[in-house]
């Protein structure tokens, strides 16, 4: 006979079974530190331009290649309270800069870490709270400080150049010049005459598997990863009509009966809709369309008189990609198969299929002819490959509108964050109240950053640490790793065209205090029962009672 286990009386005892509370400080922030360092040291060797990728398959069976650490965190099922906090503040960070989403990580986890040690001193919550509030406020006041590069002009392209090295190469090591060539160049002639509103959505990108990374160019246009439908492959001085919908006959939107009382009726009820099909095609031929560009299915007798006309015809899947396609051409997307007026009608300079290692494409070139969409051909060995690729693009192309913010730009390769901790560290020595321990703390936390560098790269981590603090102290502020070489040794950031993009640090330090801050603030964790179906049946044979029944 089942007997019901006491709770405790109290909270507990008025809560609905199967639901946990937690309280205290083991159980509401030290049991879940230990799982939060546990993710920031898996993440850790993702930082930086020499950080290992990670391997993760998702519940669909979906692989993902990357050290993106939002990517990650937003593939993984975390069930941990502070470990999806931690994932919110990346999502956050990537929504808001496209960039330093490692930085936010990483920061966060190694002032959660600090505060424990506080907490386990014996120090209050409330001074260590008060401590990384004002270390993160005086953090902010001397970041413009730490200025060292402004763009003056975004149509430039080497002063681009120099904006986006650093981002894009800290994604696909090696290959930084040349995609940063390729994604400034793509920013600027997307970007408007006024330098206003840029939009990173009219930069396409599209992934063909084969050659290097170095066979990747960029067209004025659009490239479609599809077949053309008809026997028309190539068009010259191309007049285009984009349609929404399914194109042929509509059909009944009700189930329907006909009846034909002879074959005379049933020949000539198919000639009707034949005739009122190639009808609908004369008078979209009569209004000069040559291309045409559908949404949805392209029906057998509709692409026969498509092709007695010389249409050609592409069908495109996406709905992104057929706004984007009307953008770039200048034509009007229809919801029903009707002529276009002459307002309607998009103009490209040539359209053709091709086809790129064994993948079929149609491209539609502008030709040098200005055009509000470009497209990155990129090539690569593997899907990871191109995928890492890819992400370093989407990075380089949010930093570029990210300056259009703020165009400062800091001194990479560690040299801002260790600037930022010596600062903070003279201002926690001479500090009165307890909340010296929490800016101390916070100053240590910001060293972990280039530390990290430092260990991925295969380097001496307390010689390089040494080091380059030393120069620090000196006043040389712009001093940073040398990530290059199996010596420890220091370069200077500036000189080195090292740069990151001062919003994503200062968004990056505001997140990660923010998110640490709000964890410190938790007294209490109450997590209700999941919802859903029965459990499956396992080996237990009590599979469907409650935890706290016992036989």
């Amino acid at each position: 006979m089942a007997t019901h286990v006491p709770v405790a009386p109290g909270l507990p005892q008025m809560l609905k079974a199967g639901m946990k509370y937690f309280s205290g400080l083991q159980e509401t922030l030290f049991s879940n530190l230990t799982a939060c360092k546990a993710l920031v040291r898996s993440l850790r060797s993702c930082y930086g331009p020499l950080g290992r990728n990670k391997l993760v398959v998702n519940h669909l069976g979906k692989t993902f290649h990357t050290s993106h650490a939002a990517t990650i965190l937003r593939e993984l099922e975390l069930e941990n309270p502070v470990a999806c906090l931690l994932r919110t503040a990346a999502e956050t960070q990537e929504e808001e800069t496209g960039d330093g989403t490692n930085f936010v990580i990483l920061l966060a986890g190694a002032l959660l870490e600090n505060a424990e040690k506080l907490l386990r001193s014996g120090l209050p919550v409330v001074h260590i709270r008060a401590g990384y509030e004002m270390a993160c406020k005086e953090a902010l006041r001397l970041l413009p400080g730490l200025t060292c590069h402004v763009l003056k002009n975004p149509r430039d392209m080497d002063e681009v150049l120099l904006a986006l090295q650093t981002t894009v190469g800290s994604k696909v090591f090696g290959h930084q010049k040349f995609l940063s060539r390729l994604v400034a160049k793509a920013c600027i002639l997307v970007l408007p005459a006024d330098c206003t509103a840029f939009n990173p959505d009219l930069i396409r990108t599209c992934k063909i598997p084969g050659g290097s990374v170095t066979d990747s160019c960029l067209l004025e246009g659009m490239v479609l990863c599809t077949e053309a439908e008809g026997i028309v492959r190539r068009v010259e001085r191309a007049r285009i009509a984009v349609y929404g919908c399914p194109f042929g006959p509509s059909g009944l939107e009700a189930k329907g009966t006909v009846l034909f009382n002879s074959a005379a009726e049933l020949k000539n009820f198919s000639k009707g809709e034949e005739g009122l099909m190639e009808r609908h095609i004369q008078a979209i031929a009569k209004t000069g369309i040559n291309v045409l560009v559908v949404g949805g299915k392209v029906e057998d007798s509709a692409l026969f008189y498509l092709n007695r006309y010389r249409i050609m015809v592409v069908r495109v899947a996406s709905r992104l990609e057929l706004q984007c396609l009307c953008q770039a051409v200048g034509a009007t997307l229809l919801r029903s198969v009707v002529a276009p007026q002459p307002e309607e009608i998009g103009n490209c300079r040539r359209v053709y299929m091709s086809e790129i290692g064994s993948i079929s494409v149609v491209v539609f070139s502008q030709d040098g002819t200005t055009c509000p969409v470009v497209t990155l051909l990129l090539r690569g060995a593997t899907k990871e490959m191109l995928e890492c690729v890819d992400e370093a693009i989407q990075d380089g192309v949010n930093v570029y509108k990210l300056l259009g913010s703020d165009s400062r730009l800091l001194p990479g390769a560690g040299a801002t964050e260790m600037a930022l901790s010596v600062r903070l560290n003279t201002l926690g020595m001479y500090y009165p109240g307890s909340e010296q321990y929490g800016i101390l703390e916070f100053s240590q936390a910001l060293k972990t950053l280039p530390a990290t560098l430092a260990e991925n790269a295969g380097l001496p981590v307390n010689e390089v640490m040494a080091k380059i603090e030393v120069q620090h102290q000196l006043g040389t502020q712009n001093t940073g790793i040398k990530l290059s070489g199996e010596v420890a040794g220091t370069i200077d950031a500036a000189k080195e065209k090292l740069l990151d993009p001062f919003l994503a640090k200062y968004r990056g330090i505001t997140l990660a205090t923010q998110t640490v801050v709000t964890l410190l603030s938790v007294s209490e964790i109450m997590v209700a029962k999941k919802s859903g179906g029965p459990k499956p049946r396992g080996e237990n044979p009590n599979w469907d009672q409650e935890p706290d029944t016992l036989d």
